[in-house]
């Protein structure tokens, strides 16, 4: 949300002609929406590059609607993204980012889940975990297409990922009946970097 309200502002410094005013330190460098990939159904994230845009880290909102369950699930995730390799150019103004690596921490609002464990469980060697923090991390490519014509953005990044989150990860040791496709999941996302 906060990147969609910026967007007007950093129009606006635009047309009057500012190019050269720096950027506030908090104002988003990117804002990511993405369906999927074990952040929420929908999500939407604020993003900040670092290193010449080999890193960027997020703070996204997911959101869950509840289908069958009692209730939506909300959700945030602080993820990083590294990009090991350089953008590969290809035909006219797209290029390609071979691989973008990223690991997240996401935390669920909801009455049921809960940070710790209550004594009514049994001891930890079972539940190790928390029921509303997950660690989650995915890996894949994106395309990006440059905007030169653009007031706003600098560029739109299409990205695909395979990932999966601790607990299904882990559980797949225990449980020889888990199959890779219970294991995996897959998103797609679109970031838009702004000037």
């Amino acid at each position: 949300m906060i990147c969609l309200l910026a967007v007007p502002s950093l129009a606006h410094s635009q047309d009057a002609g500012d190019s050269n005013a720096a950027r506030k330190w908090y104002a988003p460098d990117a804002v990511t929406l993405q369906f999927a990939g074990n952040i929420g159904m929908f999500s939407i994230a604020p993003g900040y590059s670092f290193a010449h845009d080999k890193i960027n880290a997020e703070l996204s909102y997911g959101f869950v609607p509840k289908f069958d369950a009692a209730e939506a699930l909300h959700l945030l995730t602080l993820k990083g993204i590294y990009k090991p390799f350089r953008k590969v150019p290809l035909h006219n103004d797209f290029s390609l980012t071979p691989l973008r690596v990223g690991m997240g921490l996401s935390y669920y609002f909801r009455s049921q889940f809960s940070t710790n464990w209550s004594n009514a469980y049994p001891a930890s060697d079972y539940y190790w975990w928390t029921s509303s923090l997950r660690l989650t991390g995915g890996l894949g490519p994106a395309v990006n297409y440059a905007l030169p014509n653009s007031n706003t953005f600098k560029e739109l990044s299409l990205y695909g990922e395979v990932g999966t989150y601790d607990l299904i990860a882990t559980s797949a040791f225990k449980d020889e009946t888990l199959t890779k496709w219970d294991i995996l999941s897959f998103g797609i996302g679109l970031r838009a970097s702004f000037k």
